[in-house]
């Protein structure tokens, strides 16, 4: 009978002589996640969307081919109905996807569209006769008030408007190459993309804050910080910056965000 995906991890990880405790510290994925895939209890995992981000995370650390056993995932387990994910599996506000649409209060727009129609008449008509009582006061004058407005105009025009970033902030745009898991925090550690696999060629961004945290599964991703390259090693094992306005620093592993 052949190996399942979790016999295929442990016995990975046994050849490598490492603890789970040690795959945490590596990977950011708690204890409790690894040892639920390598027992095969993957209802155990959050979600399906995080089982895949930590499978392939997990697989690229022991150096197992990532994506036959995301294919395999994907036959064996996701084609099985699942049990709704209890409320205390993880943290409050992690799986905004399943929190429920807030529902909007029907407003109707009638009464209020006719009221504003009405405005609008009366703010036209009192501009015609304020416009016909102060056109023989202006006299000559109208003449260099539009040669004033035209200069305006002109300068306007010929002033070209650009589009930067506050000195303050930084600008972050995301773009896989390959199968890449994401997390990336803002300041406040509120989750802008919330644990994501990207697949090859797929962006997210841009996005601005004050600073970004951010931790990729590897290497494969391009990212650009205020419009610029950053320097990404190719990598098959987690790695993690913090971007700010000073410039791109990389974050240990116990201080990369995981999203959970």
């Amino acid at each position: 009978m052949a190996p399942t995906i979790g016999q295929k991890l442990l016995q990975a990880r046994e050849e490598r002589g490492e603890q789970l405790s040690d795959v945490e510290v590596a990977t950011k994925i708690r204890v409790k996640f690894l040892a639920a895939m390598e027992e095969d209890r993957w209802s155990d995992l959050p979600a399906p969307a995080y089982a895949r981000g930590f499978l392939d995370i997990y697989a690229r650390h022991l150096g197992l081919d990532q994506q036959a056993l995301l294919d395999e995932y994907s036959k064996a387990v996701e084609d099985e109905p699942h049990e709704p994910v209890p409320g205390t599996a993880i943290k409050p506000g992690t799986l905004r996807q399943n929190r429920p649409a807030r529902r909007l209060p029907h407003i109707s727009f009638g009464p209020v569209a006719k009221v504003a129609a009405g405005l609008i008449v009366l703010a036209i008509l009192g501009l015609v006769i304020v416009g016909s009582i102060g056109g023989s006061d202006n006299g000559g004058n109208d003449k260099q008030s539009k040669a004033a407005d035209h200069g305006a105009r002109s300068d306007t025009q010929s002033t070209p408007t650009t589009t930067t970033t506050p000195s303050d902030q930084v600008s972050v745009e995301l773009r896989a190459t390959a199968a890449v898991w994401v997390c990336l925090v803002d300041e406040r550690g509120t989750p802008i993309v919330d644990s994501e696999t990207l697949s090859a060629d797929q962006s997210r961004g841009p996005f601005r804050a004050g600073r970004f945290d951010v931790t990729f599964g590897n290497g494969s991703v391009e990212m650009t910080v205020n419009g610029q390259p950053a320097d990404i090693p190719q990598v098959a094992e987690p790695i993690g910056y913090r971007i700010s306005p000073a410039g791109l620093r990389q974050l240990s592993p116990s201080s990369r965000p995981n999203c959970l």
